[in-house]
């Protein structure tokens, strides 16, 4: 209680801002889907220059990898050495990296940012939306009663209006966005759409991290660990979707969609990214060690055949095998 206390007390400043973004499109446009997907736009196309600089430093942190592994190779810890040795070697390393990031202008958690801050957007925007759904009790003993009182916006817009005479509900296209699949008292019939909005977001990242991949193959074949998270990643925030609004998965289907068209942009149009991209390549046809190893443990070579490895070599004298018939001959007759 006293975390979520805080966390309501830091986030009430960020969830006014986003109800009155959001009561702005809903005047432009007067549905709930179209709105929350407009304040989406403006949220992605807001943090668009930090995503562009994480990916920049991304891409030159994969051009920097064989220089970093270099040092490690070069400070690793041998057993045997004592505990300051140990220390003395992490401390070196640790300035030798460092330096390495600053000559190449470079921060190790630029290229996790884009990432990191997804968590607390999709944060502001559940609570914006549990503002806007939220109820009072009015009356007392038999005649109490809830009565929709959304938080965060004026009185006097028309999202406000809007939300109170449709008894707290946020109608859009027959669905209401306020629902989630765990909501009691659904039919099989009203969490159809619901299911079919969590479906769409796992698809739409799917698409967004097959696409990333497919750009920058050798970075994707260096790291196999990475390739396994991506699959289960999607799965993960499937059971998010299931018990979050689907007002908050409108979020995610557009975000996604964005994130798309911004990668392929990016991807296409931006020089640094471009340069990076074509410099690894080159030292992906140059240097392909992590493909041609798998390759070799897919297929190993095959085992040379029996014959060949019992063939003893010349001048040996060779021992008849077991189970070998003999040679029949005729005797020669001794003279009596």
């Amino acid at each position: 209680m006293i975390l979520a206390s805080a966390i309501g007390q830091i986030g009430h400043p960020f969830y006014v801002l986003f109800a009155q973004v959001l009561a702005y499109c809903y005047e432009v446009v007067p549905n709930y889907a179209i709105a929350i997907g407009m304040l989406t736009l403006a949220v992605m196309v807001v943090v668009f220059p930090i995503t562009l600089r994480g990916t920049r430093g991304m891409m030159k942190m994969q051009l920097l990898a064989p220089e970093l592994k270099r040092l490690q190779t070069k400070y690793k810890v041998v057993p045997g050495m004592s505990v300051a040795e140990r220390q003395d070697m992490r401390q070196r390393q640790q300035q030798e990296m460092m330096a390495v990031y600053k000559e190449n202008n470079v921060s190790p958690a630029g290229g996790c940012l884009p990432m990191v801050m997804q968590f607390p957007i999709f944060i502001i925007l559940y609570g914006t939306v549990r503002g806007l759904i939220h109820e009072k009790l009015v009356g007392t003993g038999k005649l109490a009663h809830l009565v929709p009182d959304p938080l965060y916006i004026s009185h006097n817009s028309k999202i406000f209006h809007a939300i109170q005479a449709s008894g707290g509900q946020l109608k859009s296209f027959g669905v209401n966005l306020a629902d989630s699949v765990r909501t009691s008292g659904l039919s099989g019939t009203q969490k159809i759409p619901l299911i079919a909005m969590i479906l769409v977001a796992i698809l739409l990242q799917y698409i967004q991290m097959k696409q990333l991949n497919g750009r920058n193959p050798a970075a994707a074949a260096a790291n196999p660990q990475m390739q396994q998270m991506q699959k289960f990643l999607p799965l993960v925030f499937a059971v998010i979707y299931i018990s979050i609004p689907a007002a908050v998965n409108v979020y995610f289907i557009v975000s996604s969609l964005f994130r798309i068209g911004q990668q392929e942009v990016m991807y296409r149009r931006d020089p640094h990214i471009q340069a990076s991209l074509a410099k690894l390549q080159a030292r992906h046809k140059t240097d392909p060690k992590v493909v041609e190893a798998k390759e070799v443990k897919k297929n190993p070579p095959p085992s040379a055949p029996k014959s060949a490895r019992s063939t003893p070599p010349k001048g040996a004298p060779t021992r008849p095998q077991k189970n070998q018939p003999r040679a029949r001959g005729k005797r020669e007759r001794r003279p009596r």
